[in-house]
């Protein structure tokens, strides 16, 4: 069983932070790593993707669980693909029985993990869609919920509470908007998914959000949280916003977002 569960951000393929784990984890079967989004597994849906869950399965025990991005398949797509119950989130995956230490979360739910309830949804908006388009890249239709989807996720999440949101693009309102590419025309981006998941944001009643796609490690605002390359333990994310209510304190390393400032004295 699971007993502790590490948060990190977009991989695309690119798993060397992996190495940078200390042992243990690595041959730990009872260690989580979730990756808020393009993680990078189903990207090619060819021989390339089974010759990395291989390698990423033979090399590290720990258990790899997926909010689906937008530059990749979605797990229902994918050959091989079985929806099991997982006793360890304590809701429905998907996975495939040659790599069963990988695992893909349903694009939207609820999961107990350890002691925390975690609200998961999936997807966004490829902004370099028109670019991946003209050079025959993957790009994948169904990246964002339709609006079924969005509709069913607002009345399931509707005056839930939960201890964490993990979400691969973030509410509207919290958008990064100082890292958005300069070359990218923002009139064309869509935005259907941000504004939904501002609209889950008032519906609900959640403590921590965390997410990734904008490829930065900071702190949005209290309680908010975007993820790229750094990993952190759940325990530790939890805990800090925890004295963070209590005190109105942060180290000051943490401090590394617009939104925070430190007084000159």
């Amino acid at each position: 069983m699971i007993n502790k569960v590490l948060i990190t951000g977009d991989t695309h393929a690119d798993f060397s932070r992996f190495r940078n784990y200390d042992k243990e984890i690595q041959q730990d079967e009872n260690t989580a790593v979730i990756i808020l989004g393009d993680a990078g597994f189903n990207y090619f849906l060819d021989d390339r993707d089974s010759h990395l869950k291989n390698k990423i399965s033979k090399t590290y025990k720990f258990k790899i669980y997926c909010v689906r991005g937008n530059h990749e398949a979605r797990p229902q797509n994918v050959d091989g693909m079985e929806m099991v119950y997982d006793r360890d989130v304590n809701g429905e995956v998907y996975y495939q029985p040659r790599w069963p230490n990988i695992r893909y979360f349903r694009d939207f739910g609820i999961y107990y993990i350890l002691n925390y309830k975690i609200g998961i949804i999936g997807g966004a908006y490829s902004v370099d869609k028109f670019y991946r388009l003209e050079r025959g890249a993957q790009w994948f239709q169904d990246e964002q919920l339709d609006s079924y989807e969005m509709s069913a996720a607002l009345q399931y999440f509707s005056n839930q509470k939960v201890d964490f949101m993990l979400t691969h693009t973030c509410p509207i309102q919290w958008e990064p908007t100082d890292l958005f590419l300069g070359f990218i025309d923002q009139s064309k981006v869509e935005k259907k998914m941000e504004i939904f998941l501002e609209n889950i944001k008032h519906n609900m009643i959640g403590n921590i959000w965390c997410f990734g796609h904008y490829h930065a490690d900071r702190l949005e605002r209290p309680h908010v949280e975007q993820f790229f390359k750094d990993t952190e333990n759940i325990d530790d994310i939890w805990h800090r916003w925890q004295n963070y209510d209590a005190t109105g304190e942060l180290d000051w390393w943490l401090i590394k977002s617009p939104y925070f400032h430190i007084d000159d004295d």
